[in-house]
Protein backbone atom coordinates (compact mmCIF):
# COMPACT_ATOMS: atom_id res chain seq x y z
CA UNK A 1 0.00 0.00 0.00
CA UNK A 2 1.09 3.67 -0.50
CA UNK A 3 0.80 5.78 2.56
CA UNK A 4 -1.42 8.39 2.41
CA UNK A 5 -0.27 12.26 1.55
CA UNK A 6 1.88 14.14 4.11
CA UNK A 7 4.34 17.01 4.19
CA UNK A 8 7.71 16.39 4.68
CA UNK A 9 9.94 18.94 6.96
CA UNK A 10 13.49 18.76 7.28
CA UNK A 11 15.05 21.29 10.04
CA UNK A 12 18.53 21.03 10.24
CA UNK A 13 18.61 22.09 14.43
CA UNK A 14 16.45 20.97 17.31
CA UNK A 15 15.19 24.61 17.72
CA UNK A 16 13.64 24.18 14.07
CA UNK A 17 12.16 20.77 14.52
CA UNK A 18 10.55 22.05 18.26
CA UNK A 19 9.53 24.63 16.06
CA UNK A 20 7.51 22.58 13.56
CA UNK A 21 5.91 20.12 15.99
CA UNK A 22 4.57 23.22 18.07
CA UNK A 23 3.53 24.58 15.09
CA UNK A 24 1.74 21.66 13.01
CA UNK A 25 -0.59 19.19 14.01
CA UNK A 26 -0.92 15.73 13.38
CA UNK A 27 3.04 15.83 13.02
CA UNK A 28 5.48 12.82 13.49
CA UNK A 29 9.21 12.59 13.84
CA UNK A 30 10.92 10.32 11.27
CA UNK A 31 14.33 9.10 12.44
CA UNK A 32 15.22 5.89 11.22
CA UNK A 33 11.42 5.39 9.99
CA UNK A 34 11.55 1.14 10.94
CA UNK A 35 8.56 1.68 13.09
CA UNK A 36 6.66 4.83 11.48
CA UNK A 37 7.08 3.96 8.08
CA UNK A 38 5.66 0.53 8.04
CA UNK A 39 2.61 1.75 9.37
CA UNK A 40 2.30 4.47 7.09
CA UNK A 41 2.20 2.45 4.36
CA UNK A 42 -0.43 0.03 6.20
CA UNK A 43 -2.51 3.24 6.73
CA UNK A 44 -2.00 2.87 10.65
CA UNK A 45 -0.66 6.16 10.98
CA UNK A 46 -1.38 8.85 8.31
CA UNK A 47 0.34 12.39 9.63
CA UNK A 48 -0.37 15.33 7.78
CA UNK A 49 3.75 16.33 8.54
CA UNK A 50 6.54 14.35 8.73
CA UNK A 51 9.26 16.25 10.37
CA UNK A 52 12.44 14.68 9.20
CA UNK A 53 15.35 15.08 11.66
CA UNK A 54 18.14 13.19 9.92
CA UNK A 55 19.67 16.55 8.87
CA UNK A 56 19.85 17.51 12.46
CA UNK A 57 23.51 16.91 13.68
CA UNK A 58 23.40 17.67 17.41
CA UNK A 59 21.18 14.34 17.64
CA UNK A 60 23.95 12.36 16.40
CA UNK A 61 27.48 10.98 18.00
CA UNK A 62 28.65 9.11 20.89
CA UNK A 63 30.71 11.28 23.28
CA UNK A 64 32.18 11.38 26.48
CA UNK A 65 32.03 14.87 28.75
CA UNK A 66 32.67 15.38 32.89
CA UNK A 67 32.75 11.62 33.09
CA UNK A 68 29.40 10.98 31.69
CA UNK A 69 28.51 8.56 27.98
CA UNK A 70 26.51 11.23 25.75
CA UNK A 71 24.79 9.35 22.62
CA UNK A 72 22.83 10.95 20.52
CA UNK A 73 19.05 9.95 19.56
CA UNK A 74 19.79 9.84 15.92
CA UNK A 75 22.60 7.67 16.47
CA UNK A 76 22.08 3.97 14.99
CA UNK A 77 22.70 0.85 16.16
CA UNK A 78 25.61 0.07 13.98
CA UNK A 79 26.89 3.40 15.72
CA UNK A 80 27.07 2.04 18.68
CA UNK A 81 28.94 -1.61 18.27
CA UNK A 82 31.71 -0.11 16.17
CA UNK A 83 32.04 3.04 18.90
CA UNK A 84 35.64 2.60 20.98
CA UNK A 85 34.71 4.82 23.59
CA UNK A 86 31.50 2.54 24.59
CA UNK A 87 33.15 -0.94 23.70
CA UNK A 88 35.82 0.21 26.33
CA UNK A 89 33.54 1.85 28.84
CA UNK A 90 30.58 0.27 28.82
CA UNK A 91 30.82 -2.93 26.55
CA UNK A 92 26.88 -3.69 27.65
CA UNK A 93 25.13 -1.14 24.99
CA UNK A 94 27.41 -2.02 22.03
CA UNK A 95 26.57 -6.16 23.22
CA UNK A 96 22.95 -5.16 22.98
CA UNK A 97 22.81 -3.64 19.83
CA UNK A 98 24.57 -6.06 18.04
CA UNK A 99 21.35 -8.47 18.87
CA UNK A 100 19.08 -6.29 17.43
CA UNK A 101 17.23 -6.92 14.50
CA UNK A 102 19.52 -7.27 11.45
CA UNK A 103 22.37 -5.56 9.83
CA UNK A 104 19.83 -3.28 7.48
CA UNK A 105 17.67 -2.49 10.54
CA UNK A 106 21.16 -1.50 12.56
CA UNK A 107 22.31 0.49 9.72
CA UNK A 108 19.19 2.58 9.90
CA UNK A 109 17.60 2.46 13.11
CA UNK A 110 18.52 4.89 16.14
CA UNK A 111 19.21 4.69 19.74
CA UNK A 112 16.34 7.88 20.00
CA UNK A 113 13.66 5.70 18.07
CA UNK A 114 13.89 2.73 20.14
CA UNK A 115 13.57 4.59 22.89
CA UNK A 116 10.35 6.72 22.08
CA UNK A 117 8.95 3.80 20.17
CA UNK A 118 7.70 2.76 23.76
CA UNK A 119 7.22 -1.14 23.00
CA UNK A 120 8.37 -3.19 25.97
CA UNK A 121 10.58 -4.90 24.06
CA UNK A 122 13.21 -2.84 22.73
CA UNK A 123 16.37 -2.98 24.50
CA UNK A 124 17.70 0.16 24.99
CA UNK A 125 16.06 1.50 27.70
CA UNK A 126 16.74 -1.11 30.29
CA UNK A 127 20.33 -1.56 28.74
CA UNK A 128 21.00 2.03 29.50
CA UNK A 129 19.25 1.78 33.21
CA UNK A 130 22.32 -0.82 33.96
Amino acid sequence: MIPGHFEHHAPSTVDEAIKLLSEKEDAKILAGGHSLLPMMKLRFAEPMHLIDINGVSELKGIREEGGKIYIGAMTTENELIASELLNQKCPLVPEVARLIADPQVRNCGTVGGDVVHGDPGNDHPSTMMA
